[in-house]
């Protein structure tokens, strides 16, 4: 992030943080400061810091690690409580500081952005209390009880005057005002030419030997562009993502209109912080991905090599197996000729080469035997070579089929691995939705608990006389509810209220396919025990007579058409009529709930059209399709096509 960049995003951040209490800190990697705040009027907020490279708002989910790192536990015992009560840019520096306030001190996170950056926590007097990564440049030393200090500073272009322009530009010798302003004043490149080009000055030309004019219509500039970041009016910022390659390829995030991308396709958003954002989120994921395919590269390339080192292996036994056929032919062939060359050479040695005329290949033979012998002994190992050359060629097939099938492979990523966006909640909830719940074919609010609290909540505070009482004698149980009114209830109704109730009982986790439930009406069940005795949290007494229903054990847990709404339900035609994708589940299988809950997510998004995708991922998440899975260990009989 350039200074510009920041000097954007620090008017949003000290606007939409101001007053957030520090809940939590962790640490993402060796360079990533997540702190998740708590504000008041927006609830939850995730703030990243990463050192040498950015700070903002994020939306985005990722996985926290499961040990945390020791500067994100000193941040939480020290910072953990406090209220933001300033974040600021330190002059025109890609430095932010960020003061937080307790009951009991007052600290300060320093988070550089600049190369070789740091986030570094100090105290009221600028003594380092502890650095992400301790360090010792030229200039300053970033250690614990060391006094803090910046490198070293430069000109603020958004409060330079003309004449501190003016001494600027004749104080650098020999270097262009490209480099002046990209670099003394801290505007980079990218500004550095909008600004040459905006004023008609030659980017190359000598800082010291610009005129007045050319002085004085570089500053009217800077007024001009950064008018929004000098007068804090953000309705005046244009943050966008420049795109490349038809939309497809993020390559820069800019709070303001720059005439080099002047050309190119822009995406825009209502602040910077969203912009920033998306930018580097995108980028994260990419980096995930990118990592997945260079895996994916780095297998194929093995197994290219072990097919290359096959192939060569082969040749080689087909050479073998040829040059001994041939050696053994040649024997057969030239049977006399080599009988009488071996009287001539008259030699007493067991094996002689010889090599006959015309041929120019050489023959081991073995004259303790036979001549018929030695040409087997040729053909044996031209059998040999060809049983060598048949497994290689064997292993190259499996080879050949182990690289089609990674190419072909769709390369994938640990759903958890990838960026999420942090859910919106709704406007307004129904308050029946903290607890499991659906309606009837015939219109009945039917709801369940998840716990022996919840079951004390619904039956003491929702449930009226009139309502129907629903549960199993099987215990752990939840306590069902049908919201009549005093109205009767279909018999489809009934039933699928039942097999509600049962599905969701321990008759599940023991892997029963049927189960009994019995309803009675809300003024049958009391929690006021017989004299003498006791019902524990979550148990209620049941008086009067009983209607007992059986239930085949079987759950959809599926989306609402309507008001896109993750629900489960009983999985009848009509309940299944008013979902847009559902899974069908029973009793039973290997799959632990955690491991479902992810199947169940993959089944949804790769069901939904692109264009759906993220509507999807935002309403099914694992954690919702976590509360809705009954207990135990479940089979998935049946999708949504």
């Amino acid at each position: 992030m350039s200074s510009v960049d920041i000097a954007a995003l620090v008017t949003e951040l000290q606007e939409q943080l101001s007053g957030a209490r520090v809940v939590k800190a962790y640490q993402l990697g060796e360079e990533e400061i997540r702190l998740k705040l708590h504000q008041k009027d927006r609830g939850g907020v995730d703030l990243i810091i990463e050192a040498g490279r950015r700070i903002h708002i994020t939306k985005y989910r990722r996985p926290s690690p499961r040990m945390p790192s020791s500067f994100s536990m000193f941040l939480r015992k020290h910072l953990g409580g406090g209220r933001i009560s300033q974040i600021r840019q330190l002059d025109f520096d890609r430095i932010v500081e960020i003061t937080i306030e307790r009951w009991d001190k007052k600290l300060s996170l320093i988070a550089e952005l600049l190369p070789r950056g740091n986030v570094v926590v100090i105290d009221e007097t600028g003594k380092i209390l502890l650095p992400l990564k301790r360090k010792s440049f030229a200039s300053r030393k970033i250690k614990v009880g060391e006094n803090y200090k910046r490198p070293p500073s430069r000109g603020n272009p958004l409060k330079m005057s003309e004449y501190d322009l003016m001494d600027l530009c004749k104080s650098a010798h020999d270097k262009d005002i490209l480099r002046v302003l990209a670099s003394e004043l801290g505007l980079g490149r990218l500004y550095a030419e909008e600004l040459c080009e905006k004023a008609g000055v030659e980017k190359k030309k000598k800082a010291n030997e610009l005129t007045e004019n050319e002085i004085k219509a570089i500053h009217e500039t800077i007024l001009d562009i950064f008018e929004p970041l000098i007068t804090n009016d953000k309705s005046k910022l244009r943050a966008h993502i420049v795109l490349e390659k038809e939309g497809k390829e993020k390559v820069d995030v800019l709070p303001l209109e720059l005439s080099i991308y002047e050309t190119k396709e822009k995406v825009f958003f209502s602040s910077f912080n969203d912009a920033v954002d998306d930018f580097f989120t995108t980028q994260i994921a990419e980096g995930i991905k990118g990592e997945a395919i260079d895996k994916r590269e780095k297998e194929i390339g093995k197994y290219e090599r072990i097919l290359k080192e096959q192939s060569q292996a082969l040749r080689k036994f087909k050479k073998r197996e040829k040059e001994c056929i041939e050696k053994g032919e040649l024997i057969y062939a030239h049977y006399t000729e080599i009988v009488d060359i071996l009287r001539e050479m008259g030699e007493k040695k067991k094996v002689v080469t010889l090599t006959l005329p015309n041929t120019g290949i050489p023959l081991e033979i073995d004259t303790s035997v036979s001549l018929h012998k030695n040409a087997n002994a040729y053909y044996e190992k031209a059998k040999v070579f060809r049983k060598k050359r048949a497994g290689v060629e064997r292993a190259i097939e499996e080879t050949q089929a182990k690289i089609s099938r990674e190419k072909e492979k769709e390369v994938r990523v640990e759903e958890e691995l990838i960026p999420r966006r942090r859910e919106v909640r709704r406007e307004k909830e129904e308050w029946y939705e903290r607890f499991r719940w659906f309606w009837t074919s015939d219109g009945f609010l039917v709801i369940g608990g998840k716990d022996a609290t919840s079951n004390e909540i619904l039956a003491k505070k929702y449930m009226e006389p009139n309502d129907l009482f629903f549960h199993t004698q099987a215990e752990g149980a939840p306590v069902v509810i049908a919201k009549t009114g005093g109205k009767d209830v279909s018999e489809e109704g009934l039933r699928e209220i039942a097999q509600f109730a049962t599905s969701y009982s321990s008759l599940w986790k023991y892997g029963f396919y049927e189960g009994e439930c019995y309803c009675v009406t809300g003024e049958q069940v009391s929690k006021t025990p017989p004299s003498g005795e006791y019902i524990k949290k979550g148990s209620f007494v049941v008086r009067g007579k009983r209607k007992y229903f059986k239930a085949a054990l079987r759950l959809c847990i599926g989306i609402e058409k309507d008001k896109k709404r993750l629900i489960a339900c009983p999985p009848s035609d009509s309940q299944k009529s008013k979902l847009d994708n559902f899974i069908e589940l029973v009793p039973g299988d290997d799959l632990e709930k955690n491991e479902l809950s992810k199947e169940i997510v993959k089944i949804f998004i790769d069901s939904a059209k692109d264009e759906k995708k993220e509507e999807i991922k935002r309403i099914a998440t694992q954690d919702k399709i976590l509360s809705l899975l009954p207990p135990g260990k479940s089979r998935i009989v049946g999708f949504s096509p």
